[in-house]
């Protein structure tokens, strides 16, 4: 007998609106309470609300859905944009085909047998936004700085113009401070232990150790450091068919890359005062790999020095760690 299929909304949800598709029909509502109330009273009972990720979007219509006891699913963007390209769907893109689209990608027998989305721990939803100002108060100060560094060449250092975004420079460094105050009191408060553990390690600042944990919501969520390490974006790139195509390209760069520039800078760090990071480099630079692919290879290493530490509950002590 087969097992009767919940009724699935697709939902495509903008920064006013949300689009919506259930029952055969389609429907548009505003993206607040008022909106979110009126699609969980007109669609079916029991349904199963899907939608993709959209930036901050789609984050309260999903806890509001939540909230009232229905089945939610958020759906990772691109996988859901191959799924499209797959099946030729990709060539006709409006927001009213995207909920169509959505509904029908949701009722894939390997969709529904995902686990249903659950809101974030609300610090941990504050401190990826902080982590997302960071990473943009890093990028302003370095465009105020380079714009700085060109006019000094046709007005001189002493010049006044200079003073405007030296200021500007010096007010993004001050809000960093206190960005990055509230990223240590939350990593500190939700995850008391794995915070002081990583900090143990050679190389592990308390910005990087924060960013690591916020960003993957805890390191015992993952079965593995590699699957860790994928989900920062250095799993590798490979290419390989028949007899003739085998290819080890660049890593994949997906995931948080305000935490992978954190990341560099510690394998900076850690190439010379790291035992098991400076044997790699050594080794590595000796083979004749170029400075960048040794250290990201350093980066990789501390990705999983960091999973070991953790999943063992033993500081670092400058040996191999016993991955658990």
């Amino acid at each position: 007998m087969n097992k009767k299929k919940m009724p699935i909304v697709g939902i495509d949800v903008s920064k006013d609106t949300f689009n919506a598709h259930f029952s055969g029909k389609d429907f548009k509502y505003s993206n607040s309470q008022k909106g979110w109330r009126k699609l969980s009273n007109e669609a079916p009972p029991g349904s199963l609300f899907a939608m993709e990720v959209t930036g901050n979007y789609h984050y309260k219509l999903a806890a509001y859905l939540y909230s009232k006891g229905c089945s939610v699913k958020v759906l990772n963007a691109l996988k859901f944009s191959n799924w499209l390209k797959f099946t030729g769907r990709d060539k006709a893109y409006t927001d009213l085909l995207c909920a169509r689209y959505l509904a029908d990608y949701a009722g894939d027998d390997k969709i529904e047998a995902l686990p249903c989305w659950e809101p974030h721990h609300p610090k941990l939803v504050r401190g990826k936004i902080i982590l997302t100002l960071l990473s943009r108060l890093s990028k302003l100060s370095r465009q105020a700085g380079n714009v700085n560094h060109a006019a000094m060449e046709i007005v001189g250092k002493n010049d006044d113009l200079l003073s405007v975004m030296g200021g500007f420079e010096d007010y993004c460094s001050e809000q960093k401070k206190k960005l990055e105050k509230e990223l240590f009191s939350i990593a500190s408060e939700v995850f008391p232990k794995q915070f002081k553990l990583l900090q143990t390690i050679p190389g592990f600042g308390l910005k990087t150790a924060a960013a690591l944990l916020v960003c993957c919501r805890g390191i015992e969520n993952f079965a593995s450091p590699e699957r860790l390490s994928s989900f920062f974006g250095f799993g590798v790139k490979v290419k390989d068919s028949g007899t003739s195509i085998h290819v080890r390209g660049k890593i994949t760069k997906a995931g948080n890359s305000y935490f992978r520039s954190l990341l560099f800078m510690c394998a900076m760090t850690a190439k010379g005062m790291n035992k098991p990071c400076s044997e790699l480099y050594s080794r590595l630079v000796a083979k004749g790999k170029n400075g960048m692919v040794a250290l990201t290879a350093v980066m990789h290493r501390l990705i999983k020095i960091a999973f070991g530490v953790v999943m063992s509950g033993e500081p670092f002590r400058g040996g191999k760690v016993a991955l658990t």
